[in-house]
């Protein structure tokens, strides 16, 4: 969910990495989705599996309900992490970048998607079935947290980011399992990734 960028790096490399990020983020689902075609299951079963449904407009208005207290939580998360850790890091990385152009906006929710695909859709769809929803959701968000322990790296100062992934990893999982869709999520996800620095310039 932090997007970690180089300093130099211009809008258009950052919407390029965010398109190729999803189409890499992607493979496992889509790969699923032909094994199960291959295996004669019904196209309703197969979409369902990854999440790739459209979800109902109740589920959209939860995910809309569920940005605020998750933003705002991650806002004051946020607080707690020294300016220049969060915007500074090191001679080439930088925490957070702040978006400026329409490009930039878009690399965020190409993002979030490729994210949703593969945390939700691919790798939360096989928990569920094998594990049920309660146990199955909390290791999903585990695993989504885990890449983020790689923050750690740059500087133990941004620890409060930690319990924000995980936090926001499993609200994700929730609904994704109460939508059978990756849509909730991956609006919720973009908001959520957008917000802070709409609002506060995080």
């Amino acid at each position: 969910m932090v997007l970690i960028l180089a300093s130099t790096q211009t809008t258009s490399t950052a919407l390029t990495s965010a398109v190729l990020e999803l189409v890499i983020l992607s493979l496992p689902s889509l790969i699923y989705v032909r094994r199960l075609r291959r295996s004669g299951r019904p196209r309703d079963e197969r979409l369902t599996a990854v999440g790739l449904r459209p979800g109902t407009p109740s589920t959209y208005a939860l995910a809309l309900a569920l940005v605020i207290p998750v933003a705002g939580l991650g806002a004051i998360l946020l607080q707690l992490i020294p300016t220049g850790v969060l915007h500074g890091g090191s001679k080439n990385l930088t925490v957070m970048g702040v978006p400026s152009t329409a490009g930039d906006y878009a690399a965020i929710v190409l993002t979030t998607l490729a994210e949703e695909m593969l945390f939700r859709g691919f790798v939360a769809g096989l928990l569920f079935r094998r594990f049920g929803f309660r146990t199955g959701n909390i290791i999903q968000a585990l695993i989504f947290l885990s890449p983020h322990l790689l923050l750690l790296l740059v500087s133990l100062r941004l620890w409060p980011l930690l319990p924000l992934q995980l936090i926001a990893g499993w609200v994700l999982g929730w609904l994704r399992q109460r939508s059978d869709s990756i849509g909730p999520g991956w609006l919720a996800h973009a908001l959520i990734n957008l917000l802070p620095a709409l609002l506060f310039g995080l």
